[in-house]
């Protein structure tokens, strides 16, 4: 639900002093400006994303067409560093792996 209408003449409303209004486009862009410069680890990726780490290996970070996009070493606009052995750690790009998902939400799960 968007919207609540009440109409009541003379109704004041008082907010406590530790909470604002915000347009939920400056909210967007204060949640854009937070994720600027942060790393997350593929736990985190995880947790944001509510997916398996199977599905995601499987049908992201493995998949050759996608982390020639992605990861560091293939492309300057990579946003994945990915473990150079079994066991090492992927790191992301928080801002840009948030984007990626927003943006091929559809195709990923599309499975293309």
């Amino acid at each position: 639900m968007d919207t609540i209408t009440i109409n009541i003449e003379g109704l004041t409303v008082t907010l406590p002093e530790t909470h604002i209004l915000v347009s939920r486009e400056d909210y967007k862009k204060l949640e854009n400006k937070a994720a600027m410069g942060r790393y997350m680890s593929l736990s985190d990726v995880l947790e944001l994303l509510s997916i398996s780490r199977p599905w995601l290996l499987e049908n992201v970070l493995y998949k050759p067409n996608i982390r020639k996009d992605i990861d560091i070493e293939q492309n300057p606009n990579g946003f994945v560093k990915y473990p150079h052995n079994q066991g090492g750690k992927y790191l992301f790009l928080a801002s840009k792996t948030k984007e990626f998902f927003e943006q091929n939400f559809s195709d990923l799960l599309k499975g293309k």
